[in-house]
């Protein structure tokens, strides 16, 4: 095999590649992309407008728990969103905003005392300071039953403000006092408001059971409040107590994060490959290209061109993720973001992904090219990747039990298979994997890879020179 036959096969594809107008597309684009997806169910939450909701109850009292739990509803998810952007925006004023926004009782008072509180400690802070909306409104109901709200529920008449209604709850009561919610609304996939419900009718039957044994109704409220502080600790660290931080999770964030993104990336690479070979040998560039070089260093050569497309977009996408990143770590290191990013800049973590990305794309690369050889269209190609897309489906379902038990047998077991190690070597290397096993699971890929090289290599030679094909196969069997 001549290396320089192998490099200028790389250098036609790598040229093919870069000079299509797609390319940079992708590569301009494919950050805002990203930014937008992981930003845009934030800023749809924000700009929805609340989900007007009626009450009925056969008790008014169970209506009034009912309006206040939503009201509480409200007040928390707006404290949340408050104390997530001081966090990220002004942490040195975190502390005191909060205290501000919990002297207030009512929601808009709360909000306006923390604004003030940012604006005297952060004024920069202010430009993006959160004006949070409530998820639902409370509105009048216009009847008095469920039969005669139907016309506003589907649609059909509007309330007295203009407003549609969204959902009506029917709180009653059964022969033996039990509180039965009823949840009337057109969007049958949420069901959250009735869940909201529930707990506040909860709390009403544990204050009539506690008031039936002599007990005040104060009481109810005090034992829903009761709740015990949490903390986990690992007993590994040698000094100090070892509670566990933010610190300490946010590597595992980061490796779920970046095992997706390889296993993205691998796939629509592998894909990549698989559709230029087959288009190549439909215009039969290939036999052009066979005259020249070996069936072997045809198929490396497009691997190393593909892989260094690949690693043109790294380079771009890593110079600019690896900036933020650092200026996130750096500037946000008390909070979530910050500390996650710092976790992608974690050694361990970045050798894994970058074992990982190069041999698990030239594994699946090589297994893609050889499938590929044999088909003489896409629609071909769809019978054989069953099996591979079916493989690569197994790392990703194991990422949930990974996570929740690194150290489980089958995680274990999985991820010294080859094909499953790139990923799950990712999710792994959070858990203290030490550099031994980290470098024995890279040397059985090295073993694998060229096991899976060479068979690729027979596979290829035979679709590209003997004509072998799926074809050919059913017209044989026919």
């Amino acid at each position: 095999m001549s290396t320089s036959t192998v490099l200028l096969v790389a250098r036609r594809d790598y040229f093919a590649y870069i000079g299509a107008w797609g390319f940079w597309l992708s590569l301009i684009t494919a950050p805002f992309i990203v930014a937008v997806l992981l930003f845009a169910p934030v800023l749809l939450a924000r700009a929805e407008p609340p989900r007007v909701l009626a009450v009925l109850a056969e008790q008014q009292g169970d209506a009034d728990l009912v309006v206040q739990s939503f009201r509480d509803q409200a007040r928390r998810d707006a404290r949340r969103e408050i104390e997530a952007y001081v966090a990220a925006a002004a942490p040195m004023a975190a502390q005191d905003a909060l205290a501000a926004f919990d002297a207030e009782a009512d929601r808009a008072a709360a909000i306006r005392a923390a604004r003030e509180m940012v604006q005297a400690r952060a004024p920069n802070a202010m430009r993006a300071f959160p004006q949070p909306s409530p998820r639902y409104s409370i509105a009048d109901a216009p009847a008095d039953s469920i039969e005669a709200l139907r016309p506003y529920l589907d649609g059909q008449r509007a309330l007295p403000d203009g407003r549609s209604l969204y959902g009506a709850l029917n709180l009653r009561r059964d022969e033996a006092g039990a509180p039965r919610i009823e949840y009337w609304s057109t969007n049958l996939s949420h069901d959250e408001p009735s869940n909201i419900a529930r707990s506040a009718l909860r709390l009403a039957m544990q204050r009539e059971a506690l008031a039936a044994q002599g007990l005040a109704a104060s009481e109810a409220d005090r034992i829903d409040a009761f709740d015990p502080a949490i903390a986990q600790f690992d007993p590994r660290p040698s000094g100090g107590e070892g509670e566990v931080t933010l610190r300490q999770r946010a590597p595992f964030y980061a490796a779920l994060a970046l095992s997706f993104i390889l296993w993205s990336v691998v796939f629509s690479v592998a894909n990549m490959l698989l559709s230029g070979v087959i288009e190549e040998k439909s215009n039969k560039i290939l036999d052009t290209l066979l005259t020249s070089v070996s069936p072997l260093e045809l198929l490396i050569g497009k691997l190393l061109g593909v892989a260094a497309v690949s690693a043109t977009l790294f380079v771009f996408w890593g110079a600019l993720g690896g900036t933020l990143l650092s200026m996130a770590a750096t500037s946000m290191s008390n909070n979530l973001f910050g500390q996650i990013a710092a976790a992608f800049l974690d050694p361990r973590l970045l050798t894994a992904f970058v074992i990982g990305f190069v041999a698990g794309y030239l594994m699946y690369g090589a297994i893609f090219l050889a499938l590929g050889s044999l088909c003489e269209s896409l629609q071909e190609a769809q019978t054989l990747l069953g099996p591979v897309a079916l493989v690569l489906a197994v790392p990703m379902m194991l990422v949930g039990p990974a996570l929740d038990n690194p150290n489980a047998p089958i995680v274990e077991t999985a991820s010294w298979v080859p094909l499953f190690t790139p990923f799950l070597l990712l999710i792994r290397a959070p858990t203290g994997l030490s550099w031994m096993e980290i470098a024995g699971q890279g040397a059985l890929m090295l073993v694998a890879l060229v096991i899976v090289l060479a068979l690729a290599a027979r596979v290829f030679k035979a679709g590209v020179v003997d004509q072998v094909s799926v074809a050919n196969w059913r017209r044989k069997k026919g």
